[in-house]
This record gives C-alpha cells, sequence and structure tokens, in this order.
C-alpha cells in the first residue's frame, strides 16, 4: 500500500519525495512524520495532503525535539508508532543539529532521515555544511572552500545505536536499513542522498543516474555503523572516474583539471581506507 499521492508542487524530478515514499513503504502506516521546514514543507501546503499517515510541520530547528515531544505523549497513551523525523540538510547539519543532538542525548526512540541536498535549496541554494568541497553554491561562487561536516561520524560518535548512508537510487538499500532501524530501542539516523536538479544543476530526468553516479564513482559511499562498528553496504567492484560524476552537473563546471585529480586523489586515499575498515580515520568527500 502506498502511502503517498502524487501531484505535489514541489520541482519535477525531487529526490525528496522520492525518499519519503520508500521509507513510508519500509515502516508503514503506523508511523508520524515530523517535518522540520525545508523543501518538503512544500509538500503537504494547506488544504493539500499527500500523505496518509499524520504529518507535523515544525520550524527548521526543531524536528530532533518534536520527536521528543512525540514519544512522551504516545508513552503516556501507552501506544506506540515509528517516529520518522524528514528533514533537510540544512534543517539537520545546520540549523538543528543542536535539537538533533539533544533528542540523541536523550535516548529517545525516533528514526531521524535527513533528505541531503548538500545545500539550502529552498531559499536559493546557499551552502549548508552538507556541501562538497570546492561545489558552487550562490554563496560560493567560485567553490566551497570547507569540508563536508562528518555528520553520520558525529551521531555515531555520540553513541547513537544505528547511524548509515543511504541514496534514493538505491531503494532497496534505504528501505533496508529503515527496517533495521525501526527495530532499535533508541534513537537511529540515516543520512539520505538527495541528488537536487534545481540545486546541483542538471536535467530533471536525471535525479536517479546522478545519485547512481555519486555511489559508483565513491564521492558517496553506502555503509551503516552499528553500536560502533562500521560496514560498507555496497562496495562497487572498481570505482568510476569521479569525473563522470563532476560532469553532469553545473555546480562543479568551474572547476579545473587540477582540481579534478585533487578530488579524486582524496577518493582513491579513502576508499583504500574504507576497504581496510579504518571509517574514523576518514574524511568524506
Amino acid at each position: 500500500m502506498e502511502l503517498t499521492t502524487g501531484g505535489s508542487p514541489l520541482c519535477a524530478g525531487c529526490p525528496a519525495t522520492l525518499g519519503l515514499k520508500l521509507a513510508l513503504r519500509a515502516l508503514g502506516k503506523n508511523t508520524i512524520v515530523v517535518n522540520a521546514s525545508g523543501c518538503m514543507t512544500l509538500y503537504a501546503t494547506y488544504p493539500y495532503m499527500p500523505l496518509k499517515v499524520p504529518w507535523i510541520h515544525l520550524a527548521i530547528e526543531n524536528a530532533g525535539a518534536g520527536a521528543t515531544g512525540i514519544r512522551a505523549a504516545l508513552k503516556y497513551f501507552r501506544k506506540d508508532a515509528n517516529i520518522l523525523c524528514y528533514a533537510g540538510d540544512g534543517a539537520t547539519y545546520d540549523i538543528g543539529l543542536q535539537s538533533l543532538s539533544g533528542a540523541v542525548e536523550r535516548g529517545d526512540k525516533f528514526i531521524y532521515v535527513c533528505y541531503n541536498n548538500q545545500c539550502f535549496s529552498n531559499t536559493g541554494v546557499q551552502m549548508s555544511g552538507a556541501t562538497p568541497s570546492k561545489a558552487w553554491t550562490t554563496t560560493t561562487p567560485e567553490g566551497n572552500p570547507l569540508w563536508r561536516k562528518p555528520l553520520v561520524k558525529m551521531m555515531a560518535a555520540q553513541g547513537i545505536p544505528y547511524a548509515a548512508t543511504a541514496c534514493v537510487s538505491y531503494p532497496e538499500d534505504f528501505m533496508n536499513k529503515l527496517k533495521k532501524a525501526s527495530k532499535v530501542n533508541g534513537p537511529t539516523f540515516i543520512d539520505l542522498l538527495c541528488p537536487c536538479p534545481t540545486g546541483w544543476g542538471f536535467d530533471h530526468s536525471e535525479t536517479v543516474e546522478v545519485g547512481k553516479l555519486a555511489v559508483m564513482s565513491g564521492a558517496w559511499p553506502l555503509y551503516e555503523v552499528e553500536c560502533g562498528k562500521f560496514k560498507l553496504t555496497f562496495s562497487p567492484e572498481k570505482l568510476i572516474p569521479v569525473e563522470v560524476y563532476l560532469k553532469k552537473q553545473r555546480r562543479f563546471a568551474h572547476l579545473s583539471r587540477k582540481d579534478v585529480l585533487t578530488i579524486q586523489k582524496q577518493i582513491d586515499e579513502e576508499w583504500e581506507k574504507l576497504g581496510r575498515g579504518e571509517y574514523w580515520n576518514v574524511v568524506e568527500y
């Protein structure tokens, strides 16, 4: 049974809608969705409601606190449900990080999925803590000079029982991780790569393809960290050149040949470490 309907007012090719559809397919009807302000706020614009499960919209910084409140209410009424926080990277890596960290510290049982389009897409494609190094945004027109924040590592280091990466282009991997997360008696976190046609600069028909290129090039590894133990959940037999992935996107059009080679070298080095299980020594691109 599908728990979302079609016809949303979001951008053509929006991967976040696909991610939510897959999440509800994995978690089922007994789910409450917590939406922090962002792109997906437009998904449920009054009086339009495309979901067949409860949905609560909160301020951009409040998803973690909202999950705590809902869990307390469920406990009071002796009921249970999957609490799914579904928030963008701006609301997760940056503005909502304090709320998320507090909820994790309290040990509340919830599933937090960051639909990660690697920028503040909803407000004009500004840089976020999830923006890759050298990527163009409206606030980094010459390329992001900073490294992407290692948020999955931060969650795992805080003692979270289950943290993982995923990508909308690999639905079975994502849904399997959601099912695993739903069985954990505590907070769980999944960083879901959502290639954004508008913010990244590619045709909306290529959303799934760009996501696959991110994974196959090693720019976005798929893995899980369960009780501190790292495991790759998908490993290409051979990484494709990262240039194939970068060339698909206008946000990397300014890169020099030297820049591309630098990124390739970094990814190669980091993948060697991942292959040896040296996850905590990796600075992911």
